[in-house]
């Protein structure tokens, strides 16, 4: 008798499993990517860095969609794994431990509404339509929060987020932990007619003076900390600690796109900020303001062939005046992306050295000229960019300033007297319908002016990459 009831148990739990693994439809998707690169990672002559990198990658997304209405999505990530680091699990022997949550949120529709709602870890990139957002865009741009979005009318709809970027990451201390939260809280309302899209946005930003250099945040240029990408140039140290315990930040911006005059497309994206955590006096007795604010606008104009695109984009960005305490005249970034190119920004295939300009365009203007969706061939693809690049800072913020050329946040502090010159070539071939290989070639001069910079010769004039990407996505 125990026998059997022992089996009916265990076939009632078999049962229940089932039942239950029926009441969701788990989904998944992602990709496997491998690169090797051979080329300089930095500028810096004495970097100590490898010439060669080989690396790879696995994302996996799991949806687990119970209706139309609700579903959850963990999204994981293996790597980067360079090969042969043992940290990374890719020496001898592999077993490394380097999963990692990027994404893991839910999505539900509020009852008897159109209106969408998503809680969790997930992306918070502001909008852009000639590149990702130079203040909050990308990859890099995931963090908790929630989304609520819906649709007004056919043409007008809204997204509201708020964003919990920092908090409880200035260590045990009571009364840090009392100001070290950052939180932002942004609107977007897309609006889409007849060849004809335009993208109103806002963010407001408040800032706790502890949040901004801490141990939770060095993921920018050079491993920027969140003051070097919101505070001016010279307020470190001590100043962090006597600005005001809680600042104020906030922007607003638009992203536009033109395709009524189709093969003609015209985009245009434009954004000021501004950071204000009051003022403290320094050690001369200088009062210093904590306050950072600037703009920046870009347009894009591109002509479609039957063979290729060419284009070319503009952008300019406010730089620094010469007074070092009045406040920083660039826009502040939270975490950029700007992606117009493949080794000097944002824009690579692979798991290989970029952004070498930088993640954003604070401080810089620039013109690359374009041709992409280059094809004489069935699955194969080129895009050719010819790139100058050059500083808006004035020269006087690294003579008597303090700036320093990797202190800029997410991007190089590039000053008037400063350019740069940047060619890519990168080319991707469809082996399969879901395994493409990539390849892409780069080189950047870097001309610093030697009476700003005294240690211009501690950088290289010229850097060089070539790498190829091996991605197979399911």
């Amino acid at each position: 008798m125990k026998r059997i009831v022992t089996l009916l148990l265990a076939a009632g739990l078999v049962l229940g499993a089932a039942a239950g693994s029926q009441a969701a439809d788990i989904k998944a998707k992602g990709n496997w990517t491998f690169s090797w690169q051979v080329g300089d990672q930095t500028f810096a002559k004495h970097s100590g860095k490898d010439n060669f990198t080989a690396k790879q990658r696995l994302r996996t997304q799991i949806d687990v969609i119970a209706s139309e209405s609700l579903k959850g999505v963990l999204f994981l990530e293996m790597g980067d794994q360079n090969w042969g680091k043992s940290d990374d699990g890719a020496s001898l022997g592999t077993d490394g431990k380097i999963v990692k949550v990027r994404y893991s949120y839910v999505d539900w529709v509020i009852p008897q509404t159109d209106a969408k709602v998503r809680m969790g870890l997930q992306n918070f990139s502001l909008p852009g339509f000639i590149s990702n957002s130079p203040i909050l865009g990308g990859g890099s741009a995931d963090g908790a929060g929630i989304t609520i979005s819906g649709q007004f009318t056919e043409n007008v709809g809204a997204s509201l987020f708020w964003l919990r970027a920092e908090n409880d990451n200035a260590g045990s201390n009571s009364v840090k932990q009392y100001s070290d939260a950052m939180d932002f809280v942004g609107l977007t309302v897309p609006m889409t007619f007849d060849g004809v899209k335009v993208t109103p946005w806002g963010m407001y930003g408040a800032i706790g003076r502890d949040s901004l250099n801490n141990a939770g945040n060095g993921s920018g240029q050079n491993g920027a900390t969140m003051a070097e990408r919101l505070m001016p140039v010279g307020a470190t140290g001590a100043g962090y600690n006597t600005v005001d315990r809680h600042g104020n930040a906030w922007w607003v911006g638009v992203a536009s796109e033109l395709t009524y005059f189709d093969p003609f497309r015209f985009a245009l994206d434009a954004a000021y900020g501004s950071v204000d955590m009051g003022s403290y006096k320094t050690a001369g007795g200088k009062n210093f303001d904590a306050q950072r604010a600037g703009w920046f606008a870009s347009i894009l104009g591109e002509y479609k062939m039957d063979y290729f695109t060419p284009g070319v984009l503009f952008w300019y960005a406010s730089g620094d005046d010469s007074n070092q305490y009045n406040g920083s005249e660039r826009m502040p970034t939270v975490e950029g992306s700007w992606a117009v190119s493949s080794y000097g920004f944002d824009d690579n295939f692979g798991r290989v050295s970029c952004d070498m300009l930088g993640l954003s365009n604070d401080g810089t203007m620039g013109v690359y000229l374009q041709a992409k969706d280059i094809s004489f061939m069935e699955d194969l693809t080129h895009i050719f960019r010819v790139g100058f690049v050059k500083g808006t800072n004035n020269t006087e913020m690294v003579r008597h300033g303090g700036a320093t050329l990797t202190n800029g946040g997410n991007s190089l502090y590039l000053t008037t007297a400063d350019k740069a010159w940047e060619v890519n070539f990168d080319t991707q071939y469809k082996i399969y319908k879901d395994l493409t290989l990539g390849v892409e070639l780069g080189w950047i001069n870097l001309d610093l002016n030697e009476d700003v910079w005294k240690n211009a010769n501690s950088y290289k004039d010229n850097i060089y990459r070539g790498a190829v990407t091996l991605q197979y996505t399911f």
